[in-house]
Parts: C-alpha cells; sequence; structure tokens
C-alpha cells in the first residue's frame, strides 16, 4: 500500500530545504529549473546527487551536455523560485544575471555554486538521478540561503540562525547544534 500523493506531499513539507536552481548550458542557450532534491553524495571525490524530472528539458539538456550547475539560492533571489519552476523555458533567463563557470552558466548572487560533469544518470520512476562529480564550488558567507519549508520560503534566522551566521548553540550540550 502506497500513501495518496497529497498525503505524501504534505508529509514531506515538514522537511526543510535549500531551493537550488540547476542549470546547464544547451544548444540555444541556458536551461534551468527550481530542484529540492540535491544533496552531497560524497567527498572522495566530491560529488551531488540530484533528482529532476525526467520528462523536463533541464535533465534532458544536461544528459546531452555532460555537466551541470547547482545554485543554491540566496534569501535575495526568492523570486527567482517560481520563475525557474513555472515560467515557460524561454523566459526564465530574462532579466537574471548569471556567468559562466566551467562551461555552465551559474546565477550572480548565489548563495553558493557547483559545478559538476555528470558521472552516472539513473531513470527512477518519473525522475533522473545525476550523479555529478564536482569540478567547482565556491560558497558566500554573506549570503544568507533559501529554504523552503511547510510550502513558504524561509531563511535561517528564522530557525535560530543569524544572516550570515553559525547556528546558535545547543541548549542541552553548549556546543554547536
Amino acid at each position: 500500500m502506497t500513501p495518496e500523493a497529497d498525503a505524501f506531499r504534505a508529509t514531506m513539507a515538514h522537511m526543510p530545504t535549500c531551493v537550488t536552481v540547476v542549470t546547464a548550458t544547451a544548444r540555444h542557450g541556458p536551461v534551468g529549473c527550481t530542484a529540492s532534491a540535491v544533496l552531497s553524495l560524497s567527498l572522495h571525490p566530491p560529488g551531488l546527487l540530484v533528482s529532476l524530472a525526467a520528462a523536463g528539458r533541464t535533465a534532458r539538456e544536461i544528459r546531452r551536455a555532460g555537466a551541470f550547475a547547482v545554485n543554491l539560492l540566496s534569501w535575495e533571489q526568492r523570486e527567482l523560485t517560481r520563475r525557474f519552476a513555472e515560467e515557460p523555458p524561454c523566459r526564465r533567463f530574462i532579466g537574471v544575471p548569471w556567468a559562466v563557470q566551467d562551461g555552465q552558466p551559474v546565477l550572480t548572487g548565489a548563495a553558493a555554486t557547483v559545478v559538476c560533469a555528470v558521472d552516472r544518470c539513473y531513470d527512477v520512476w518519473d525522475h533522473t538521478l545525476l550523479v555529478g562529480r564536482v569540478v567547482h564550488s565556491a560558497h558566500h558567507p554573506d549570503r544568507t540561503p533559501l529554504l523552503y519549508h511547510h510550502r513558504t520560503h524561509d531563511r535561517p534566522a528564522a530557525q535560530g540562525v543569524p544572516p550570515g551566521g553559525r547556528p546558535s548553540t545547543s541548549r542541552l550540550t553548549g556546543r554547536s547544534a
């Protein structure tokens, strides 16, 4: 027995996640989409796992290009979440500042960026899992990352982390959480 889609979606809304835009170079310009299923996979070698809708243009172009970038959005970029999730693909980059890093489009102003070469792709149900070997990573501690929790956008300050700061100490141990 499996849960209904709405019940599963409501359950997963309780899991906070960072908001990213996954981008890639395509034949006719950059492509990208909002993604929350991104995780660090390995340190040796550095790697990421990204899950994208298999039917989406971004997943298709990443497979063709063999590379992608993950842009961890900053709080100031929160409007890009909707743009890269809902706008037609041809309109997503209009007016959005970006640069090229290791051949891939990266969004200017992101809290962090990681560029990967595709190592493996797996089709699982209606998604494509991309295993990427990191070729470049950069973060900006002064930019507050955008979080998604309870179907709303938030920033770490609302979770006890000052913008650009470190988590508060644990009340139980006195150490950083």
